[in-house]
């Protein structure tokens, strides 16, 4: 297969994902490019300190790709949860992007493969109950850590269609949660009062990143191209989430949230801003069928495992009563590609 590259090697997915490869036996073709150095013993890591932010990214990536014969690249160099610093985050995941995308078809690379994020789809009010990966990318998003995501994506399909002999994979996440895990979902189930929003119960995807490191050693050695949603099996309603956790739900009219919201993020008391209070009033549930179908992807966990599995580990007096025989609901038997109702 050759040489594969990796960016975001020290990210939470990517240094699973690099010690999953060394565990395998790759760890002779793998060569990082990231600004810091994965903090892992597992091997000797051929690392390059590349920061992709700099306007001269493009062209050190073609130096590096070309002198170390890479032939896949796995771009991981994302930020799981809102920056308050927008322009950093900006140049790193569209510009980056960019300038990964323009040395690696420069250099004649064979496979590309890009993390993204369901939530790339947007929550909305008219989404479908399950969202394919053919449905339209919402343009001109209001909510940065969204806009530079789609963007990204929308340089990804420019140079599939440029280059079609590098073959290009978009790996569409659902949202990871488990141990070690700290994402905008972790911290909603980790304070000890929840607000939440009055009349508004969505059901969630949570993926547990056993998962998510599976699927992106699939997309690593495959030749497929396209986007893929990478789903759990089954779905749960944010408030069973919140129950099975032991918090307490605090409804407040939407309204209200959105306006408390964005003060408390100016004040800096908060992780996220307004904007992700969509993403626990709408919808936002995809469809996995064509990981499966494709890449030969099925979750090995459903949403409830990858949240009790979080719950044991932060919060396991919660887990200790919480945990009980199972009793299904129709959402907790659907898979992730079958009929689910998604309402309010």
């Amino acid at each position: 297969m050759g040489r594969i590259a990796i960016t975001g090697a020290s990210s939470f997915l990517g240094e699973r994902f690099l010690r999953r490869l060394i565990r395998d036996g790759h760890g002779d073709d793998l060569v990082v490019f990231d600004v810091a150095e994965p903090s892992i013993s597992e091997g000797a890591i051929h690392f390059h300190k590349v920061d992709l932010t700099e306007p001269a990214a493009d062209q050190a990536m073609l130096d590096l790709f070309k002198a170390e014969g890479i032939e896949t690249v796995a771009h991981l160099a994302f930020f799981t949860n809102p920056r308050r610093d927008t322009t950093n985050a900006h140049e790193l995941e569209s510009i980056g992007t960019l300038a990964v995308l323009a040395a690696a078809a420069a250099a004649n690379v064979k496979s590309f493969v890009m993390r993204s994020f369901t939530f790339v789809y947007g929550a909305r009010a008219q989404n479908p109950a399950l969202i394919r990966e053919a449905t339209p990318l919402p343009h001109r998003a209001d909510l940065g850590w969204l806009r530079d995501k789609v963007e990204a994506e929308e340089h990804a399909a420019s140079f599939a269609k440029r280059y079609p002999e590098m073959s290009v994979r978009v790996l569409r996440f659902a949202p990871l949660l488990g141990p070690s895990v700290r994402t905008f979902y972790s911290r909603i189930f980790d304070r000890r009062l929840v607000p939440t929003l009055l009349g508004y119960d969505p059901l969630l995807q949570l993926l547990h990143p056993d998962d998510a490191e599976e699927a992106l050693v699939r997309a690593t050695f495959s030749s497929v191209r396209g986007a893929f949603n990478i789903t759990p099996r089954g779905v749960v309603p944010l408030s069973t989430g919140i129950h099975l956790s032991g918090k307490v739900p605090a409804p407040v009219p939407h309204l209200v949230a959105y306006w408390a919201t964005d003060a408390l993020y100016a004040a800096g008391l908060v992780e996220a801003p307004s904007g992700f209070i969509d993403y626990v009033r709408y919808p936002c549930i995809a469809d996995g069928a064509r990981a499966e179908s494709e890449l030969g992807f099925v979750a090995a966990h459903s949403t409830r495992d990858a949240l009790d599995s979080y719950i044991a580990y932060r919060h396991p007096a919660a887990h200790s009563v919480s945990h009980e025989p199972e009793r299904e609901t129709n959402a907790s038997r659907d898979s992730s590609h079958s009929s689910v109702k998604v309402g309010r």
